[in-house]
């Protein structure tokens, strides 16, 4: 059987290219760099080819089992993957662009370093080169792939992969942006804080810098505590309690008052006293509001994933 005519860029598929690809991967031939470009494909068993830098633009193996596929860097623009078996497939720095995932079975799927595909990668490629509409249009691309990707995902209820993907997703959006643009920089902060609600780490520490920030704040200024066994005093850094109670009690006590705050529950015993304090409790109410729902929702997606 002759492989090279599956490399030549002249090659047109034909009723055939199903029943000799499938005898040459059963003899565990190399397949990489066949050009299938529009091959139809349907229903074809490849299970643990090698077909690294093929094109496959637009061809179509919906139904074809394709288990353990090695397709890195093929190009895969508008390839049919529809009820498709890809599980533990390769499909690192593919382009996937218009690729028909509908029912297709991602589990285990090698993305490659961070879940990029190839758009992305080619986007900051450009983007490093100062052409940035090239960089924009790759960044679209990409944005387009993920989301694909991430809504194929959520039907297998691969919730780990599918968060990456919607991470990725926000994270080619947000380069799309303007580099100082209040949009950009929102987003990126968000990315840090809680990892588009989708990382738990981001969250939780999150929760826990604002509480020991607010903490050092409001003893800078000093909060009135009314203590039943030696009346009111004034709790901070800079104050006489420190000297008569000891360090560890004022920020036992502040620590305290700045999770009290942040859950919003506001017994009382313990008030701000200054314009400083007064600002800080406003902005630990309300962001500790915020960030405890985003930590209930990923909690929530979590264990239904489970």
């Amino acid at each position: 059987m002759n492989k090279e005519k599956y490399i030549n860029l002249d090659y047109q598929p034909d009723e055939n290219t199903c029943l000799e690809l499938e005898s040459l991967n059963k003899t565990k031939e190399n397949l990489s760099k066949f050009n299938l470009n529009q091959a139809n494909l349907e229903k074809i068993n490849l299970v643990n080819a090698v077909m690294e830098n093929s094109n496959l633009s637009r061809a179509n193996l919906k139904n074809a089992s394709l288990y353990g596929i090695n397709l890195s860097g093929s190009n895969l623009f508008k390839t049919n993957f529809e009820n498709t078996n890809l599980n533990g497939a390769n499909l690192e720095n593919c382009d996937l662009l218009g690729a028909n995932l509908t029912n297709a079975k991602l589990r285990n799927i090698k993305w490659g370093k961070s879940y990029k595909v190839i758009n992305e990668l080619d986007a900051e490629k450009a983007y490093k080169k100062g052409d940035i509409e090239l960089a924009n249009k790759k960044y679209r691309e990409a944005e387009d792939i993920y989301r694909s990707i991430k809504i194929s995902m959520q039907s297998q209820t691969l919730g780990n992969d599918t968060g990456e993907f919607f991470i990725r997703e926000m994270i080619v959006q947000r380069k799309q942006f303007g580099k100082f643009s209040p949009r950009r920089i929102g987003s990126k902060i968000i990315e840090i804080t809680t990892g588009y609600g989708e990382k738990l780490g981001n969250i939780v520490f999150t929760i826990l810098g604002i509480i020991i920030t607010c903490m050092i704040l409001y003893g800078i200024e000093g909060v009135q505590y009314g203590d039943p066994l030696y009346g009111d005093r004034i709790i901070g850094f800079f104050t006489e309690d420190i000297e008569k109670f000891g360090l560890l009690n004022t920020i036992g006590n502040l620590l305290y008052f700045s999770v009290v705050v942040y859950s919003t529950v506001g017994f009382g015993e313990i008030i701000p006293i200054g314009p400083l304090g007064k600002s800080v409790v406003i902005f630990e109410g309300i962001i500790g509001g915020l960030v405890l729902a985003i930590l209930i929702i990923a909690l929530y997606k979590k264990a239904m994933d489970r």
